[in-house]
């Protein structure tokens, strides 16, 4: 049976939301499902815990800083409603250092201390590496990593990937680049990390697939790499006047675009969501208007036209939050999660995660502030194709963007 949840807007409770969405026939609560008292498979108290996977320390610690924006905001929320069934969600944190390498030893700890649910952490290589260790354990997670085996809910089956998968984003790209750009010599940068790999694997799978096309060159970079012009340079001679970028590393995508500046060499773009304009002042403004972006599609506006729909809302309060790293903070998935989370919680009547996963695989339409989420038993990505687009980079410092939040779609 198709089901879906309905969001009520900001003067609702989550209660008056959820009693409209099942007067009107849309809830989530499946046959042969009772209702129980809201305890948690890891509380004592019946409180339910939260573990949160962030890297306070590394590399990547600022940069990652504000993918858990949403996450504050939407435990804010849910605890100033009244928690979950009447009790404030407890959180446990862990520092994971932003490593794949960290990561079962995070698990280790997290896993002792039985946490009902868990956010992060961000970053493909260290999603996969955190999945796994947890996955012997009885948590519901969601990360932010766009390989597509975090999708897999048979492997996986108490993760929830509440983002665009590598499969998703591989096709919207290919399929700019050769249709609507009209390109024939397409190119590939990416990194060297999980993400990558299944970026790869799905942009060349579409033009071979799809367009009967190979790909004109291939450059593999490590994440750590301290100059991108001798990638750049191979793709130059290679011919290549399409080119998709595929980094979880932001600043890769700055050293990207100053070896193209400094070389002359100016392809048309599609990248990764993570590009911040604050980072390109230096960049010639000729080279920035063929660099576009995947974007979530309700984070979008048509050309001449302004934002609209309740993602607004969400934007303005991201915003207030994040400054000039709004753009980061509202794509995360993190709100999104414990929000559709707080939801079935509240209609099934139990924090228990086993109980809570049958029902998330019952999620149909979720109206979630970045695009509608759906799941099955056995995909576990909740984005759709139709819910992703390609916007432009330069409409990040139109005023209607507001702060680069939304982008203007690509023609």
């Amino acid at each position: 049976m198709d089901t879906s949840l309905s969001r009520g807007g900001p003067g609702l409770s989550r209660r008056t939301a959820l009693s409209g969405a099942l007067a009107l026939g849309t809830g989530l609560l499946g046959a042969g499902l009772t209702a129980c008292a809201g305890r948690g498979a890891g509380s004592t108290d019946g409180q339910a815990e939260l573990g949160w996977i962030q890297p306070k320390t590394g590399r990547l610690a600022s940069a990652y800083a504000p993918t858990f924006i949403g996450a504050r905001l939407a435990l804010q929320e849910i605890n100033a409603a009244g928690g979950l069934l009447g009790t404030a969600i407890a959180v446990h944190e862990e520092d994971d250092e932003g490593s794949p390498a960290t990561q079962a030893t995070v698990a280790q700890r997290l896993l002792s201390a039985r946490p009902d649910f868990v956010v992060g952490p961000t970053g493909s290589s260290q999603a996969v590496a955190s999945v796994t260790a947890l996955a012997r354990g009885n948590a519901i997670q969601s990360a932010w990593g766009g390989a597509d085996l975090l999708g897999d809910g048979a492997r996986f089956p108490g993760h929830y990937q509440l983002v665009f998968n590598t499969s998703r984003q591989g096709r919207a790209a290919a399929k700019f680049l050769f249709e609507t750009r009209g390109l024939r010599r397409i190119g590939l940068l990416t990194e060297n990390s999980e993400f990558g790999k299944s970026m790869q694997e799905s942009f060349t799978r579409t033009l071979r697939e799809d367009y009967r096309t190979e790909l004109a060159g291939v450059q593999v970079f490590e994440p750590n790499a301290p100059d991108m012009t001798p990638y750049l340079n191979q793709l130059a001679r290679a011919g290549v006047e399409g080119l998709g970028m595929f980094s979880g590393q932001p600043q890769a995508a700055v050293l990207s675009l100053r070896a193209m500046a400094n070389g002359g060499f100016a392809p048309v773009i599609v990248a990764h969501d993570l590009n911040y304009i604050d980072a390109y002042n230096e960049i010639p403004v000729e080279l920035l208007r063929n660099f576009y972006g995947t974007a979530y599609r309700s984070l979008t506006y048509p050309r001449g036209g302004a934002p609209s729909g309740p993602a607004v809302e969400y934007a303005a309060k991201i915003r207030a939050e994040a400054g000039q790293l709004a753009f980061s903070a509202a794509n995360s998935p993190y709100y999104d999660f414990l929000k559709l989370l707080a939801t079935v919680v509240e209609q099934e009547r139990t924090t228990d995660p086993e109980r809570l996963r049958a029902a998330f695989d019952r999620v149909r339409g979720y109206p979630g502030v970045r695009a509608p989420i759906s799941f099955t038993e056995t995909d576990h990505c909740g984005i759709g194709d139709d819910a992703i687009a390609i916007a432009t980079l330069l409409s990040a410092r139109d005023a209607a963007s507001a702060g680069g939040i939304f982008r203007e779609l690509a023609s």
